[in-house]
């Protein structure tokens, strides 16, 4: 298929297309709150109560184009593309406190522990979104190791936009809530997928809801 066949199918998806991907997609994100609960054993709900279709230029704007933290894997085999958890400097503290038991605030300092837990945390959401992707399309979904990244988001997110970018302008941004322990993090989950993987999951939903 061609780039532009691919853009217009991805920029034209209708509610029901948009409403099987939140549905799907929020199966994943009950499945990283729990694995978040088990991790830290503190209370985590996690939704997503909307994706939106979007221009790949648009994404950093949309993200916040200010100094982010972001937890970066890379998906390959039965689905291709890039997973992003951005969270704002001061959010990323803020969770770190709640998983050490600590007053949130009382962190000031962006050293190598809180990195180490943020990328374990952003490793056990974008995994568990990953895997509920792989069984529900019935393929392996290959994980790179997690990285972690501070940096102002268009410098993040680049690579990914530059190779998604080859073959279609689109592409899926989801907007993700968190609460822990009833402190709400409002934060961005974006999946980058290379077209054909996501017109093959957006196939395969729809099939399931015919």
């Amino acid at each position: 298929m061609e780039s532009e066949n691919y853009e217009e199918y991805i920029k034209n998806l209708d509610e029901v297309a948009k409403s099987a991907l939140v549905e799907t997609f929020n199966i994943g994100a009950s499945r990283a709150a729990d694995a978040l609960s088990e991790m830290t054993g503190l209370t985590v709900n996690i939704t997503v109560p909307e994706i939106e279709i979007t221009s790949i230029k648009a994404v950093p704007e949309k993200v916040g184009e200010d100094v982010k933290v972001a937890v970066y894997i890379q998906l390959s085999g039965g689905f291709d593309g890039h997973a992003f958890f951005f969270l704002d400097f001061e959010d990323a503290l803020r969770i770190f406190d709640l998983m050490m038991g600590q007053e949130p605030g009382t962190t000031r300092e962006f050293d190598d522990m809180v990195a180490s837990a943020v990328m374990e945390m952003g490793n056990i959401l974008i995994s568990a979104f990953a895997n509920a992707l792989s069984e529900f399309l019935g393929t392996e979904i290959n994980q790179t190791p997690p990285d972690i990244a501070i940096d102002f988001t268009p410098a993040i997110l680049d690579f990914a936009l530059a190779d998604v970018g080859q073959h279609c302008d689109y592409t899926m941004l989801l907007q993700t809530e968190m609460k822990i322990e009833g402190v709400e993090f409002r934060e961005h989950f974006t999946i980058i997928p290379h077209p054909a993987s996501m017109k093959k999951i957006v196939e395969t939903l729809l099939g399931g809801f015919v």
